[in-house]
């Protein structure tokens, strides 16, 4: 997944939610609404892990002084944040501003466990993605680990 792709993943899923507000694309089915609350907190996610991995705010996935289980963990959390961010609007346009959004209870945490399991997916292709990136210099400037020669 190299960044240009996720690039676009990105704008497609931010798209995609976008529009289908507009166009009440979530009142079509019952699963529509779960769809684009799980691939776009999980698109988003993978975007901010990276991006603050380039601001030095997290370490990048491909350093390989990682724990293998810390890129799906980062990720994870990073989008469970960006799920509890967009109910947190869709609390504020319903209650304050009056905007017809479907929301309740059930939609509220369907929407949630999938803004996280999304972002779970997001972060194990994040991390499989860095896993196969070529080995190069750890992100602290040492040398990559040597192999044991056979």
């Amino acid at each position: 997944m190299a960044q240009p792709m996720l690039d676009l993943l990105l704008c497609a899923a931010l798209t995609w939610a976008a529009w289908s507000s507009v166009f009440h694309w979530y009142r079509v089915t019952d699963w529509y609404d779960t769809a684009v609350h799980s691939v776009t907190p999980g698109a988003v996610a993978a975007t901010l892990h990276l991006l603050l991995a380039r601001w030095g705010l997290l370490p990048s996935p491909t350093d390989r002084g990682l724990r293998r289980a810390s890129v799906p963990l980062i990720t994870t959390a990073l989008g469970a944040t960006v799920a509890c961010l967009w109910k947190l609007y869709e609390w504020l346009a319903t209650d304050v501003f009056d905007a017809k959004v479907l929301v309740g209870y059930e939609d509220t945490i369907a929407d949630m466990a999938a803004g996280v399991a999304g972002s779970l997916v997001a972060g194990l292709a994040l991390a499989w993605w860095a896993s196969r990136a070529s080995p190069g210099p750890r992100d602290d400037g040492s040398p990559p680990p040597r192999q044991p020669s056979s």
